[in-house]
């Protein structure tokens, strides 16, 4: 018995679109029939359900929860589960509308959303724009003309965008330790500082200070040091650049202090350094 009149659409993505490592296989949109009843069953990707109007109650694991117009839910991969209609209506108002995601980066996504498999959904997500994107997901996901993928990939991650800002405190931040290592990660080459550290974590810097050593066991101060001394032991012995063009890329104003914190860090100079480590030719 079919207990919904259900359209459906089906992407292919690109090498691309993998790459990325999380991507749309299909879109779709239902409005379900009397005695709605889906499972148990158990999906092989990640389904965000929208719900566009009515209620929808949903069983996973050993937990039960109703929602309603305004909410989401996720079917995670390998976990069983049933929704249904709960008020039994001889005409049902349940609308929904879903995207069945795949990749990778899939669960890392869904969790800065606030989705997991112990807790899949979150509640009034359909704000603003949403719906709009959702539509345009919607119109551009089966259509295989050359370049489409871009559209794909720019309406998934403004998709997971706006669900970012409708689930996260505003100015909160997931993790601002994390966070504050992930930014010199990303940045110790730029000549960033232990006070640009602390500005983008919000945090006092003698806070920053304690939990990074309690945490990592070093200061911060001294990690960026070790980002920027790891790399330069690589463009030392794994590249043909100066050792002035190594300084300037890794953010020091001039080859003097470049030298000096180098020699502090491996008790040798650069050139040495590069001599004691490059292989002599046979």
């Amino acid at each position: 018995m079919v207990f919904e009149n259900a359209d459906m659409k089906y992407s292919i993505p690109s090498d691309m679109e993998k790459g990325g490592g999380i991507w749309i296989l299909r879109t779709g949109r239902s409005r379900v029939k009397p005695q709605y009843f889906v499972g148990p069953k158990v999906s092989e990707n990640y389904a965000l359900h929208f719900v566009l109007n009515g209620m929808v109650s949903l069983a996973y694991v050993d937990e039960e929860v109703t929602l309603s117009e305004g909410d989401v839910f996720c079917l995670f991969p390998r976990t069983r589960y049933s929704y249904w209609e709960p008020n039994g209506h001889l005409e049902p108002t349940l609308r929904m509308q879903w995207v069945v995601l795949d990749g990778g980066l899939t669960d890392l996504a869904l969790s800065r959303i606030g989705l997991h498999p112990c807790k899949p959904y979150v509640h009034n997500v359909m704000k603003g724009e949403l719906q709009a994107v959702l539509d345009q997901m919607n119109r551009c996901v089966d259509n295989d003309t050359i370049g489409n993928e871009f559209a794909r990939q720019k309406w998934l991650y403004r998709l997971f965008e706006l669900l970012a800002g409708a689930t996260v405190q505003k100015g909160g931040k997931s993790n601002w330790l994390e966070q504050s290592v992930h930014y010199m990660d990303s940045h110790y080459m730029e000549g960033i500082t232990v006070t640009d550290v602390v500005e983008h974590a919000g945090v006092h810097r003698t806070h920053l200070y304690c939990e990074f050593i309690r945490v990592y066991g070093i200061s911060p101060s001294h990690y960026l040091m070790k980002l920027r001394m790891e790399r330069a032991a690589v463009l030392l012995t794994e590249t043909d650049v100066s050792i002035t063009e190594a300084a300037i890329s890794l953010g020091y104003s001039n080859l003097h202090t470049f030298s000096r914190a180098f020699a502090k860090y491996y008790r040798t100079s650069p050139t040495s350094y590069r001599l004691q480590h490059v292989p002599v030719p046979t």
